[in-house]
């Protein structure tokens, strides 16, 4: 009771509101299907090997067959990639997420982990997490589809939408 009576002088003072009262990451997570929207990752130029981010969905060589894939996080500790309708060779994805299986939070919420029930599990560093944006960062080798020539380990942040 009395951690209520102070919470409300507190909000009253900062104009609390239902609209102000931010969701939880796990119900924002939840909220049903996030959709691909882009991929940024280092690339370093060949010619003059500076590095430069690039959003792989700007660059020709981008397949076609990822803009159209989609991940739902369910509250359940469950979740699903769908490939969408198109595949890529072999209904195989690029990126090396497991297409299904659980997750979980890491202790302060800034990672999630994606288990396949394998030991494949993902950590992926959550960098933006709103009611319409999600970009979750990791570290792996580019593809080998999209740049041939490099096997080194980047920063690879995968953009989704509402």
């Amino acid at each position: 009771m009395k951690k209520l009576l102070l919470t409300l002088p507190f909000c009253a003072a900062l104009s609390c509101t239902s609209d102000n009262i931010q969701e939880s990451n796990i119900n924002m997570l939840a909220a049903g299907k996030w959709f691909l929207s882009g991929v940024i990752t280092d690339f370093t130029i060949s010619e003059t090997g500076d590095t430069k981010q690039i959003n792989i969905f700007d660059l020709e060589v981008c397949p076609e067959c990822l803009k159209d894939d989609e991940i739902e996080i369910s509250s359940n500790g469950g979740y699903e990639i769908s490939l969408g309708e198109e595949r890529c060779d072999n209904d195989t994805q690029i990126f090396k997420f497991p297409h299904n299986g659980t997750w979980r939070f890491t202790a302060d919420e800034s990672d999630i982990v994606l288990n396949p029930g394998t030991a494949d599990s993902i950590m992926m560093n959550i960098t933006t997490l709103t009611e319409t944006e999600l970009q979750l960062t990791y570290y792996d080798t580019i593809p080998q589809l999209l740049f041939k020539n490099d096997s080194a380990i980047h920063p690879i942040t995968i953009l989704y939408r509402h």
